[in-house]
């Protein structure tokens, strides 16, 4: 019965073990940065500063790669304090920044050089990444 119970006990360390192993070898990066929103009158003009989005609390969503929002390529999501800071931990790998607008889901930069993707960026292990972004409610 012993030696039954020190097997199990051995196979149960094994088990853990690898688990925390397989874990830390996963390469993990962090991405940050700001979310904003344009709003009022944003028509430049002579002697008119240029707008300046003010920060919100919003919804940030990070996909795979993709032009449009799909839920089934959503990967994580991530709420921004008042001042517009938002940080999340995720894997190395090339993602698609999306935000929350009411009821929609919108993307703030389509980037077409090949293809076209909405805000894409890159997470590098050990690295910090930044991605500002901004809803755009003005008038222009």
């Amino acid at each position: 019965m012993i030696k039954k119970l020190t097997t199990i006990l051995f196979v149960s360390l094994f088990t853990i073990q690898s688990c925390v192993a397989q874990k830390s070898n996963e390469q993990y990066g962090e991405l940050k940065g700001t979310i904003g929103i344009y709003e009022g009158n944003c028509m430049p003009g002579p002697g008119i500063p240029p707008c300046e989005p003010r920060p919100i609390s919003n919804t940030v969503l990070i996909t795979e790669l993709s032009k449009d929002f799909q839920p089934e390529l959503l990967i994580d999501s991530v709420r921004s304090d008042k001042n517009g800071s938002y940080t999340i931990i995720l894997r190395a790998g090339t993602y698609s920044l999306f935000l929350r607008d009411g009821d929609s889901v919108v993307c703030d930069v389509l980037q077409c050089p090949d293809q076209c993707y909405c805000q894409p960026f890159k997470i590098v292990a050990d690295s910090t990444t930044v991605v500002d972004a901004n809803l755009d409610h003005a008038t222009w």
